[in-house]
C-alpha cells in the first residue's frame, strides 16, 4: 500500500501542487489519539481530502481515472516543522501518525460525488470548507499523473492537497470532519 500526497492544489490558481510519499505506519485512522513526537518543536496539521484507490492500474488515461478509486474522506497531513536533524528532513511528514485519515464514503453512494461538501474543523473552529471539484488540478489528473510513475494498486491513499491552511496542533486539541453533514472523523491530540 503506497500513501502518496500532495502539497497546494487548492485555492491559489498559481500554487502547482506537488507530490510527496509516506509510509503505510504514518496512517491514522478516526478514533485513535494523535501523540505529538519529540523529535520535532512544532507540527502542522493541513486539512486535507482524501481518496481510496479501487482496482489496479499503470498509465491511467485521465478519462478513465474516475473508475480507478471507490471512496473518499477528509483528514489531516502533520508535518514536523524545526525537526532536531536536518538529513532526516524527508521524513518529517512520514512519520507515524502523520496521515489522519476518517471514515470511508462509498463514491457509488453519492449522486454528485465531486460536490459533496467536506468540512474540516479544529477544536470546533472550520480550518476547511471544499469539495473535490475545488482542486486546482482535477482528480483525474492527479490519478493519471501519479499512475504514469508508479502502479496504482487497490487500498493505495491519494491525499488530494491542503484544502485549507495548517495550523500548529498542541496537546487537548480536537480534529474533526464531517462529509455532506454525516461526521467522519474525531481526533485527540495527546503528549
Amino acid at each position: 500500500m503506497k500513501v502518496i500526497g500532495f502539497t497546494g492544489n487548492f485555492g491559489d490558481e498559481g500554487c502547482a501542487p506537488q507530490a510527496f510519499l509516506m509510509a503505510d505506519s504514518s496512517i491514522l485512522y478516526t478514533g485513535r489519539p494523535f501523540f505529538i513526537p519529540d523529535f520535532a518543536q512544532r507540527f502542522v496539521a493541513t486539512p486535507t481530502i482524501i481518496v481510496r484507490m479501487g482496482r489496479l492500474g499503470k498509465c491511467v488515461a485521465p478519462k478513465f481515472a474516475h473508475r480507478y478509486w471507490d471512496a473518499f474522506t477528509a483528514g489531516f497531513t502533520v508535518r514536523a516543522v524545526e525537526s532536531d536533524d536536518a538529513r532526516l528532513v524527508g521524513l518529517d511528514r512520514a512519520f507515524d501518525g502523520a496521515a489522519i485519515v476518517g471514515d470511508w464514503i462509498a463514491a457509488d453512494q453519492c449522486d454528485d460525488v465531486l460536490h459533496v461538501p467536506v468540512k474540516v474543523e479544529m477544536n470546533g473552529e472550520v480550518v476547511a470548507q471544499r469539495c473535490l471539484a475545488d482542486m486546482n488540478q482535477p482528480l483525474e489528473e492527479l490519478i493519471a499523473a501519479t499512475s504514469i510513475r508508479c502502479s496504482i494498486k487497490m487500498g493505495d491513499l491519494l491525499f488530494t492537497g491542503d484544502a485549507g491552511d495548517g495550523r500548529a496542533v498542541t496537546p487537548g486539541d480536537h480534529l474533526t470532519a464531517s462529509i455532506g453533514g454525516h461526521r467522519v472523523l474525531d481526533v485527540k491530540v495527546r503528549m
